[in-house]
């Protein structure tokens, strides 16, 4: 590596960088391996002072071209001005990229426990504290678990173990296989292939990534679910594209009611189900009464459901709770609010859906000018929604991402999973296929169909592989109509969770900091 700390630190910024080709829509997933173990590479045997440097301009390259769709909802829907917007990304950024250089500093504090270069440090060490400051970056302040280095393997051969060890798994086997092929650059830099004495490490690290990559993609051909060939239901997803910039105002929402309402009167006859996207009517529920009973009314008389993204107002007696929601309408009783066959949205977005920190940081969301940014979080376990007799594990937006939050929620005996979105707030940028990236990766984790409505795009329909079965096209009011057979059966992942995950992490941490006693 070079020995200029300008040139060190310029190269950690374009190798973190070019780590975003590496998700959806470039998906060139070998890029996420040249990142990381450039940086597990340039941290190496430097002072704290350096190693941190380094991997904060990692950081910043990292989530800059990451997450730099971030600027379009700020700038353009939040109403602030251009420097006031690139000032309020830089923070963000900046702040994502402390975890980065914390994962260097403290691997370099570990150096007498794994020395640096070593294949300890490199496949166990390394990997293992990577999972913490992701952890860490996941939860903090209501967490960011955005740009997880395993979504870019989705479409490489470790997309085998998402079924059984999920997304937790695929980032920490992700990061041992990164630790294996640095340490074998740095031996064939340091020695080349024939003057290495000790030549066991070297192949055993050969050996040990073939078995993961091979295993994997054995993997791959595992039909952990079956489809139920008794039964099936025609669907219909709605995806009206309203302009964000109109979305909310009140001039808007009759004409916005209007054009659902007649996507749905063209696709109603023949669908059994017919989705909304989230937040589709930018109305309370307690103000839309008439409307709702009546398309409950005309949704009976076609026996058909329709589940529709609303928002709920509940008031107490000395305060509120606004909730984001999706509501079903066309059961077989009547609909009458407050209805028990919803999912109200628990985990919420800082800024846009509430304000972290409200003492402090409520000047900046009053100058975001974001609608609706003061709700109230749903219950963490929900029971999932009920539609012509299939049940639906349902999540809203930024909760599909969430792999763990749906899992609490998914049920032996789920049918089909549904997200509805609104990704308008990021325009024409890489953020919506970023999104829907993650999202398959939920179907592919719990061997099940995932529905994927939006207001703009990307409306899709997600096979239990985690492929793209029919997609609509962005920005086009329309509509996707298939008809789909429910899955049974479970995956690994569905069945455990994280707790194989876990029981590794902690087999790491045994390996790490317990050590032999000399038997004399």
């Amino acid at each position: 590596m070079t020995k200029s700390p300008l040139v060190r630190v310029i190269l950690s910024f374009l190798l973190g960088a070019i780590a975003v080709l590496s998700y959806s829509p470039f998906d060139i997933w070998p890029l996420a391996y040249v990142s990381f173990i450039g940086l597990l590479l340039l941290i190496q045997q430097k002072s704290i002072k350096k190693t941190a440097l380094i991997a904060f301009a990692w950081g910043l390259g990292y989530f800059l071209s990451g997450v730099h769709w971030v600027y379009v909802s700020i700038n353009q829907y939040g109403d602030l001005p251009t420097l006031v917007a690139v000032i309020i990304l830089s923070l963000l950024v900046a702040y994502l990229a402390l975890y980065p250089m914390i994962f260097a500093i403290m691997l370099r504090l570990l150096n007498n426990v794994c020395p640096a270069y070593s294949l300890k440090q490199f496949v166990i060490l390394a990997p293992l504290v990577w999972q913490i400051t992701e952890y860490l970056r996941s939860t903090l302040l209501n967490g960011f678990a955005w740009l997880q280095f395993g979504y870019s393997q989705l479409d490489s051969p470790l997309a085998g173990l998402f079924p059984i060890v999920g997304i937790s798994g695929v980032n920490l086997i992700f990061a041992i296989c990164c630790g294996f092929f640095a340490y074998l650059l740095h031996q064939f830099t340091l020695h080349g292939w024939q003057s290495s004495k000790n030549k066991l490490p070297i192949y055993s690290a050969i050996c040990t990534i073939l078995v993961i990559f091979a295993a994997s993609f054995w993997f791959k051909f595992i039909n952990w679910t079956q489809t139920d060939l008794s039964r099936q239901t025609n669907v219909t997803l709605v995806q009206g594209n309203i302009a964000q910039s109109l979305r909310w105002s009140s001039e808007q929402l009759n004409k916005t009611l209007d054009t659902y309402s007649q996507l749905t009167q063209q696709n109603i006859k023949d669908s059994d189900i017919i989705i909304w996207p989230e937040a589709t009517i930018t109305d309370f529920e307690r103000n839309q009464q008439p409307y709702l009973m009546a398309l409950d009314q005309y949704a009976r008389q076609n026996d058909t459901s329709v589940a529709v993204g609303i928002i709920d107002l509940k008031k107490q007696i000395d305060d509120y709770q606004i909730y984001n929601t999706l509501i079903i309408l066309g059961d077989s009783v009547p609909y009458q609010y407050p209805t028990q066959n919803r999912y109200s949205k628990h985990h919420l977005v800082p800024f846009g859906e509430y304000i972290p920190l409200q003492s402090l940081l409520s000047p900046i969301a009053k100058m975001l000018n974001i609608p609706m940014s003061s709700m109230s979080a749903g219950p963490a376990i929900q029971k999932p929604l009920i539609m012509k007799g299939f049940k639906f594990s349902t999540v809203i937006c930024y909760e599909v991402i969430l792999s763990d939050l749906l899992w609490h929620n998914f049920t032996p005996d789920t049918d089909f999973l549904l997200t509805v979105s609104n990704d308008a707030w990021f325009g024409n940028s890489i953020g919506p296929w970023q999104h829907l990236q993650m999202a398959r990766t939920r179907a592919l984790e719990f061997g099940r169909t995932l529905l994927r409505s939006t207001n703009n795009g990307i409306t899709a329909i997600i096979t239990p592989k985690g492929t793209i079965a029919k997609q609509l096209p962005q920005f086009q009011t329309t509509t996707l109509s298939i008809t789909l057979n429910p899955n049974i059966g479970l995956t690994p992942y569905a069945r455990w969770g994280n707790y194989p995950y876990y029981a590794l992490l902690v087999i790491f941490v045994i390996i790490i900091f317990v050590r032999r006693k000399n038997i004399k």
